[in-house]
This record gives structure tokens, C-alpha cells and sequence, in this order.
């Protein structure tokens, strides 16, 4: 148990299923882990994506970690933002004078953020099978990348300030189309399998492990420019592009 005037970092790595009972224990087991907020001591409980599996499980979640944690001891990361390029956005953007003149509707034509990796579920079926590869790359890392590549500039560096224009941002996208959307799945292929024979993967899976969609921001800065979001598992190779 931590000493009253220690400070603790709790990172959740746990499956999905487990979020909510690993935090219970965590919050049981450690005396100063609870909502109090006049101890000297400060702890942070880091938890991973994906953050549930819908909105409804996802606010459900919320509900039940802030029974546990107070929300400034509670992080919903994503660790993609911790990357050199996420990192490297807003000090392009902002710290740069030359971008501002065109980063616009009028001097872009469009926007692809392309994710692709040059492996398969090599085993981790069991897991990706349950999300797709929306769910584990399109709606949490990529979706990020474009608020960060489409927001206008912050008040601050302060995280509240980034958040509330990213939060501008993903309230301008049109919802989709299905004309808007290809999802496809993996077969074996140069020396793979096929994402079906991966053992862990139901014979009959339907999951995609490849997803391209168009995203439209209906806002003044973007009217009209394409986002092409795309994501997929054992591609051609193993690169992050926008």
C-alpha cells in the first residue's frame, strides 16, 4: 500500500472486460486511492482504449470508474497522441506562419490519413475479432490525428483547450454514407494466412480487417475537402501517412 504522501501512477493494461474490476481492486487495495481530495499524495489511473464498445457501455463505464477515482486522478488516453507525429501537429500548425495561409478549403483538395501494418491478428484474433479494425484504429487513433490536423488553434496548450477544439471539430463531420465506406478482410497471401485461419477467429467472422471511409467537416475552414480515413491489417507494409 502506498504511504500517505506518495504519489501513485496506475496505467490499466488490462482486456476490456477487465477495466472495471481491475480498477475495483486497484481502488480497494490502496488506501489513498479514493475520492480525497485533501491528501498531499496524488495518484493517476490510466486507462487504455478501447474505452467500452459503444456509447452506452462507454458512458456506463464512466459512470463506474468515477465512483472509484475523482476525475482529476482519472486519464482516458490514447496513446497514439503520444507519438512523435501527434506530438509534431500543433507545433507545425501553430509555431509555423507559413501553414496558416493555405491550411484551408482553398489551397487543400484533400486529406488521407492512411494506417497500415504489414502483419495480421498473428494470433491476437480473439481480441481484435470483437472490435474490427474500426473500432481498434479508425474511431479512436485516426479520429484523433484529423482533430489535430483539422481544429483551429487553441486558446492554450492547456489539455481543456485542445479538447474543446477538437470537440468543435468532430461536431462539424457529416455522418456517413454507406457509399462512403469499404470495409474488407484479410486472405492469405506472400507467405500469411488468411485472416480466417488465424485459430482464434471464428470460421465465420465477419470482422474487417481493412476500412477506408470519407469524412466531410462541415465548417468554414473545411467545407467541401475530403478526410479519407483508412486503416488495414497485413498490407504492403508498415507505415503511419497523412
Amino acid at each position: 500500500t502506498p504511504s500517505h504522501h506518495s504519489s501513485t501512477c496506475l496505467p490499466a493494461y488490462a482486456p476490456p472486460c477487465c477495466t472495471l474490476q481491475v480498477c475495483q481492486g486497484l481502488s480497494h487495495a490502496c488506501s489513498n486511492l479514493g475520492p480525497n481530495p485533501h491528501s498531499s499524495s496524488w495518484v493517476r489511473a490510466i486507462v487504455e482504449k478501447p474505452f467500452g464498445n459503444d456509447l452506452d457501455s462507454s458512458e456506463e463505464l464512466c459512470e463506474q470508474l468515477g465512483a472509484l477515482f475523482p476525475e482529476n486522478q482519472l486519464y482516458r488516453i490514447d496513446h497514439y497522441l503520444g507519438k512523435e507525429l501527434s506530438q509534431n501537429l500543433l507545433v507545425m500548425r501553430w509555431a509555423n506562419p507559413i501553414f496558416g495561409a493555405w491550411w484551408n478549403r482553398h489551397y487543400v483538395n484533400n486529406v488521407q490519413i492512411s494506417f497500415k501494418e504489414d502483419f495480421g491478428t498473428q494470433g491476437r484474433g480473439g481480441y481484435f475479432d470483437t472490435y474490427g479494425i474500426i473500432r481498434d484504429v479508425i474511431q479512436n487513433h485516426l479520429t484523433q490525428l484529423l482533430a489535430l490536423i483539422a481544429m483551429e488553434c487553441p486558446v492554450s496548450n492547456h489539455p481543456d483547450d485542445i479538447r474543446d477544439e477538437k470537440c468543435k471539430v468532430l461536431r462539424c463531420i457529416a455522418p456517413l454514407k454507406l457509399e462512403d465506406v469499404v470495409l474488407g478482410q484479410y486472405t492469405a497471401g506472400n507467405g500469411q494466412p488468411g485472416y480466417l485461419e488465424d485459430s482464434t477467429v471464428p470460421d465465420d467472422s465477419r470482422a474487417p480487417t481493412y476500412a477506408a471511409c470519407r469524412l466531410q467537416i462541415n465548417n468554414e475552414r473545411w467545407a467541401g475537402v475530403p478526410f479519407v480515413l483508412r486503416a488495414g491489417k497485413a498490407l504492403n507494409e508498415r507505415s503511419v501517412v497523412v
